[in-house]
C-alpha cells in the first residue's frame, strides 16, 4: 500500500511488511466474525452489515497500531476525517453498547 512505509505497532518499530500483514490479520479476523467479504468491508457500501465492521476495524488499527489517521484511511480508500468519525462513533457505542462492547473484545482477543 502506497503511504505506509514503516509504522509501530505496539512498541516496535516493524517494517512494511509486518505492518501489512497485522493490517491483512484485522480485516480477515473481522470479516469472519461478521461474515463479509475483505471486498465489502473496503467497499462505498454504507449498509450497517458493512459499516460497523469497518468502524470496528477501523477502531482496532488506530488504538492498537501508531498508524496515522491518513494511513488508516488508505487502507479503506478513504479521508483521514472519516476514519476520525468512525472512531468517535465506534467509541460512542463501546461505552453504550454493551453487546457492540462483547463483539469489539472478541476481536481483540484474536489478535
Amino acid at each position: 500500500m502506497p503511504g505506509i512505509k514503516k509504522a509501530k505497532i505496539g512498541f516496535k518499530t516493524m517494517p512494511k511488511k509486518k505492518v501489512l500483514q497485522y493490517i491483512d490479520t484485522v480485516i480477515a479476523n473481522t470479516c469472519e466474525q461478521y461474515n463479509i467479504t475483505i471486498d465489502d468491508i473496503k467497499s462505498k457500501s454504507r449498509k450497517s452489515v458493512v459499516t460497523i465492521p469497518r468502524l470496528l476495524t477501523m477502531h482496532i488499527l488506530r488504538y492498537n497500531t501508531l498508524l496515522t489517521l491518513d494511513e488508516i484511511g488508505i487502507v479503506f480508500n478513504r479521508d483521514h476525517t472519516t476514519v476520525i468519525n468512525a472512531i468517535k462513533s465506534t467509541s460512542n457505542m463501546l461505552e453504550t453498547d454493551y453487546d457492540f462492547k462483547e463483539e469489539y473484545q472478541k476481536l481483540v482477543m484474536k489478535l
